[in-house]
């Protein structure tokens, strides 16, 4: 009978030996302190907007990572494939769900929500809490998204469009330095006639087919705080209350009084950029940090020192901040395939490139190729500007050792970023579900049409009422109780 149970006893330790060895990703989920070793590698694939593997300084990059993750004992082959011919946001997701493709990491540009759906990528969320450095680089925005949605990691400041305008101009106007100490919808609009009025540009503000730059500005101003607001004890969408009625018609008058390029809603992105650079037009609102860098250095090299750009606060009314920031799920970032064999060693990857050493390679490039170090600091030779970062746009404890000798980003470039996280608000929003897809296409169709005729004066300001009316009948109504069951009564 001894015998029998010691036989018993030793299946069972036996049993509990293998179980351990055989957790589920999700029970080891970021865990692994070795990954491989210097003779036997784990191969890693990845695929990337942009990144093809036969570019040269994607090879040192490669090489690179794999050093630094080899200092950690992590060893890592990393591979690059090429994307799928066609649309990046199109034919990655389309090649990924259909099984051509495999790669352990996958960077999304839209596409992912229907697989996500299909249970096909990783809950990133249990490696991120046992990470070494992407949890301390996490800003606000970052962890309200991957709580929401924890399938895509993107490390980024917000996506905040903030105002700017050549400080040659702003130096010559009365009203700037009233703007920038009271920023009401009566200054903005008392400056932008005074741009005008004194032929510095031909209009004051343009955009690129929308008002989502414009909006930026001036939504908070007006109460238009959210994309979904309670109104008498109900979610609604905020375009169809009065707080957007008021938005509206103050962008119809400054319109009639041809402060706005007429052009704004037919002009793609490089008419509206070029209108800014050739000063047809002196206010626009872009991207917070690298889009604010490029416009400051094309503008400068267009116009000299003189022209570099300032950056505005957003208007001030009933409430003040730039345009506020969806956290119902990022709208890019890399993903971990859920079918992985390496999961521990494609997360490896992302953490140590959100570390010191990885944020230092992915912002300066390659060491003596795109950055020397000269008498204790960094210096950026003539091909740093062929240089761009492969995988986070972060610059959140991004200390580099040594020193810069000059800073990463242009002066309006980081005031931008600053702005941004200043006037910082978190948008309530939901995540239009596939069932009410071509309904929201429709309200967003009909919303596009009234904004536009109201601003241009083809409808008056009463045909907002109509809108209203048009926009329930379109979908409106229809998504009462989706509101209602996603963020409560």
């Amino acid at each position: 009978m001894k015998k029998i149970m010691s036989v018993f006893l030793a299946a069972l330790m036996t049993s509990a030996l293998l179980a351990g060895c055989n957790k589920t990703p999700k029970e080891t989920a970021g865990g692994a302190q070795n990954i491989g070793t210097k003779d036997n590698p784990v191969k890693v694939s990845i695929i990337t907007k942009d990144v093809s593997p036969k570019d040269e300084d994607v090879k040192k990059l490669v090489e690179q990572i794999e050093a630094g993750l080899a200092k950690e004992n992590k060893f890592v082959k990393l591979e690059y494939l090429e994307a799928p011919t066609g649309t990046y946001g199109e034919a990655v997701p389309l090649a990924f769900r259909t099984g051509q493709i495999s790669p352990d990491i996958i960077y999304f540009q839209g596409g992912d929500l229907p697989i996500s759906n299909d249970g096909m990528l990783e809950d990133l969320n249990p490696y991120i809490e046992k990470s070494k450095n992407i949890k301390n680089v996490l800003e606000d925005h970052n962890k309200e998204k991957m709580k929401n949605y924890p399938y895509l990691l993107w490390l980024a400041p917000a996506r905040v469009s903030t105002p700017v305008m050549r400080k040659d101009i702003a130096d010559k106007l009365d009203s700037y330095k009233e703007v920038v100490a009271n920023p009401t919808t009566e200054n903005y609009e008392k400056m932008f006639k005074e741009i005008v009025d004194k032929k510095l540009a031909k209009y004051a503000i343009t955009s690129d087919g929308d008002l989502t730059r414009m909006d930026s500005v001036f939504n908070h101003a007006f109460g238009v705080t959210a994309t979904v607001v309670k109104v008498d004890n109900k979610w609604v969408f905020s375009k169809a209350t009065k707080f957007e009625r008021d938005k509206l018609e103050y962008f119809a008058k400054l319109y009639k009084e041809g402060l706005i390029d007429p052009e704004y809603i037919t002009k793609k992105w490089d008419a509206m950029e070029k209108s800014f650079y050739e000063g047809q037009s002196s206010f626009v609102a872009a991207t917070a940090g690298k889009v604010i860098d490029v416009y400051n250095n094309k503008m400068t090299q267009t116009h000299g020192k003189e022209a570099e750009l300032v950056v505005l606060p957003p208007a001030k009314g009933v409430s003040q901040a730039y345009l506020s920031v969806d956290v119902t799920k990022e709208s890019r970032g890399f993903a971990i395939n859920s079918q992985s064999k390496v999961k521990d060693a494609a997360f490896a990857v992302l953490d140590f490139m959100a570390g010191p050493e990885g944020m230092k390679l992915d912002k300066l490039g390659i060491k003596d190729v795109h950055y020397t170090e000269k008498d204790g600091k960094i210096v950026y030779t003539d091909k740093f500007s062929e240089w761009w970062p492969r995988f986070f746009e972060t610059l959140n404890k991004f200390e580099p050792k040594p020193e810069l000798a000059n800073p990463i980003m242009s002066k309006p470039a980081l005031d931008s970023l600053e702005k941004a996280k200043q006037y910082y608000k978190q948008d309530t929003n939901v995540i239009i579900p596939a069932e009410l897809t071509p309904q929201w296409d429709a309200m967003k169709a009909v919303y596009k049409e009234y904004a536009s005729d109201i601003i241009r004066g083809v409808k008056p300001i009463s045909a907002f009422d109509e809108f209203v009316q048009k926009w329930n009948a379109a979908g409106g109504t229809e998504f009462t109780p989706y509101l209602e069951k996603t963020l409560g009564k």
